[in-house]
């Protein structure tokens, strides 16, 4: 039997609590704003993926006091190199560091300051239904409990236990490639492009290199980076051979055709698995008083970790919009100029509807592998421009 709880009310409510939504929920806060996180599965701090902070995420951290913490369990990323068929032909020095760091790490530092506000996601909970109107938003939320059923000993179900009705004034929704509230307002996403698939490695290392290396054969791409603790980790695009596990023999075969100039002693891999990543843009970023950010709107490849700091700009960027509204210093629909503004800069990012124009100094390996460049170059929207314009390339 499920429980029905009495309906509440909050100003801002964020269904998903990864980095975007935890980070959008920290800023709601910080701003004096009520607001609750939902999540459907988080259970605490499993092993992480890692990723590479860009510099406009790490002033938004550092604006929300969590650069000290954040510095010091990352590692700092201050040029890229560029391999084009196994030969190094750019060497980029950033005006401003990256920083490559656990996404558990970023996680726990963001659930520390939220929980210092006095917020803590609930889970796992469901936002099963949401209706809105003029003045704000009607969520059912559904808690569920794992219960055994008996024989065989190990099946069991998720069933609902609670439910509560929550009235908030505006919707975030960080809740990942199948957002459930994507779907309930009924938001198909676009695939750009093909399936990518990725074979990921994570191993210790005692190369003191701190730069990232972007490789691009033929038609697959590869990318490493440097981690803390002294280790690293090597992205290879693949075509074949999805079922392969990723050990050292497929490590091994992958670096010597793909990038036979690294050397550094390898001899196991501490992580490794095959990932599958789908191109998708949501055909809009919300409506109403219901927005999205993140994975809920946007999925691009791993290489430069384009999707988690284009959502933190995201959940910076709504909540500033959302505040405006709550305070009376702008309407509702000026939110819509969000959607507009963040689409523009993923299509940027995709190659959708935009071109790429060679300055007098571009190489001759540019052309060719402009596109998937910017795709996975660790910037996005301005402070991809600079870079990319000494290399030779402007947007437009």
């Amino acid at each position: 039997m499920v429980t029905k709880l009495p309906a509440h009310s909050t100003q801002v409510l964020v269904v998903g609590a990864g980095p975007v939504g935890l980070f959008a929920a920290l800023c709601a806060a910080q701003r004096g704003l009520d607001v609750e996180v939902l999540d459907q599965s988080w259970q605490g701090f499993g092993r992480g993926y890692a990723t590479i902070l860009h510099p406009r995420s790490l002033k938004l951290l550092a604006e929300a006091g969590l650069d000290t913490d954040l510095q010091a369990a990352g590692r700092p990323i201050d040029r890229i190199g560029i391999h084009v068929e196994g030969r190094a032909v750019a060497l980029i020095d950033l005006e401003s560091p990256l920083l490559a760091i656990a996404q558990s790490t970023l996680e726990e530092a963001l659930l520390r300051a939220l929980r210092a506000k006095g917020v803590s996601p609930q889970a796992p909970v469901q936002a099963s239904a949401i209706t809105q109107d003029d003045h704000g938003v009607d969520v059912r939320v559904v808690r569920r409990e794992l219960v055994r059923r008996g024989s065989p000993a190990h099946y069991a179900d998720w069933e609902p236990i609670e439910s509560s009705h929550v009235r908030a004034e505006f919707v975030i929704g960080a809740d990942g490639y199948d957002s459930r509230v994507r779907s309930a307002l009924g938001i198909d996403s676009v695939t750009v492009g093909s399936t990518e698939s990725f074979a990921i490695f994570e191993f210790a290392t005692n190369s003191p290199a701190d730069w990232m290396d972007l490789c691009f054969d033929a038609e697959l791409g590869s990318a490493m980076v440097p981690l803390p603790n002294g280790r690293a980790r090597w992205a290879f695009q693949i075509d074949a051979g999805f079922d392969r596990f990723p050990d050292i023999e497929h490590y091994r075969s992958l670096v010597a055709r793909r990038a036979p100039w690294y050397e550094n002693g390898v001899s196991a891999i501490n992580w490794g698995t095959v990932m599958h990543f789908e191109r998708r843009i949501a055909r809009t970023f919300g409506k109403g008083r219901v927005w999205l950010a993140g994975d809920a709107a946007h999925v691009t490849s791993p290489f430069g970790g384009q999707s988690v700091n284009g959502g933190l700009f995201e959940a910076n960027d709504l909540v500033g919009r959302i505040a405006d509204s709550l305070s009376g210093k702008a309407p509702p629909r000026h939110l819509e100029a969000y959607g507009d503004e963040r689409r523009r800069e993923w299509h940027k990012l995709f190659g959708v509807n935009v071109g790429y124009d060679l300055l007098p100094n571009a190489p001759d390996w540019l052309a060719p592998h402009a596109r998937r460049l910017v795709a996975s170059f660790p910037a996005i929207g301005s402070d991809a421009e600079r870079p990319l314009e000494r290399l030779g390339l402007r947007l437009s």
